[in-house]
């Protein structure tokens, strides 16, 4: 037996952690990762200065793309004040931050980035709205552009009392079937890929609520070809 929950379902939940910073398997209100710094360490230096957060959540990843001197273009569905109201505070990073309310899946490429991140948050999505998405990214992307995703692989969720659970219309990769796609996207690209294991357990519960492997991956364009459909 399973328990169904909508992408409404999530949105909602997803506003209310991030409302009451409530913490989630994404860790949200968490500090950038090593892992993230090595690969901004690592942008190629012909690698324009913008880039691409897509699926801000509370705009940490945002925040230190801004510190590190891009002009980033923060996506996410969450209202645009969740972000804009810790800007506030930070003045001299507020105006490096353009803060897009929009499903991710629909966010229209228009321009040359020369970051894109992509978070904790592609597997949510639709098998073919990933690549798509991945696409459009990697068509507009020059010479040194570097991506960073983090997608979470081979998930396992259960309620309190250990039952499962699913997301519609989530993408449902193994690490297998996620690491097929990058490689064939992300032809002519150096990219590194490396997996952890992810676990999270409530304090009152003898179950895992939540088990994945997490996949990071690190890309850099190092030639013209175009990605494979």
């Amino acid at each position: 037996m399973y328990l169904a929950r909508s992408q409404k379902d999530v949105t909602a939940f997803y506003l209310a952690a991030l409302a009451s910073e409530a913490p989630t398997a994404e860790r949200l209100s968490a500090p950038v990762s090593d892992r993230f710094a090595e690969f901004l360490n690592a942008i190629d230096v012909r690698a324009p200065r913008t880039a691409l957060d897509l699926g801000y959540g509370r705009g940490t990843y945002a925040v230190a793309l801004a510190r590190a001197g891009f002009e980033v273009v923060a996506v996410d569905q969450v209202p645009t004040q969740i972000l804009r109201s810790r800007l506030a505070g930070l003045a001299d990073l507020a105006d490096r931050i353009n803060v897009v309310q929009q499903r991710i899946e629909n966010f229209s490429v228009e321009r040359q980035f020369g970051v894109v991140v992509a978070k904790d948050v592609l597997h949510y999505l639709r098998q073919d709205q990933v690549r798509e998405t991945l696409t459009r990214c990697i068509q507009r992307a020059p010479i040194g552009t570097g991506h960073f995703l983090e997608v979470f692989t081979d998930i396992i969720r259960t309620d309190r009392q250990g039952r499962r659970v699913l997301i519609e219309d989530e993408a449902a990769y193994t690490a297998d079937t996620f690491r097929t796609t990058i490689e064939r996207l992300y032809t002519g690209w150096n990219c590194h890929m490396s997996l952890t294991r992810h676990r999270e357990r409530n304090t009152d519960s003898a179950h895992n609520y939540f088990e994945a492997n997490r996949i990071t991956v690190h890309g850099h364009r190092t030639t013209d070809h175009e990605p494979r459909r």
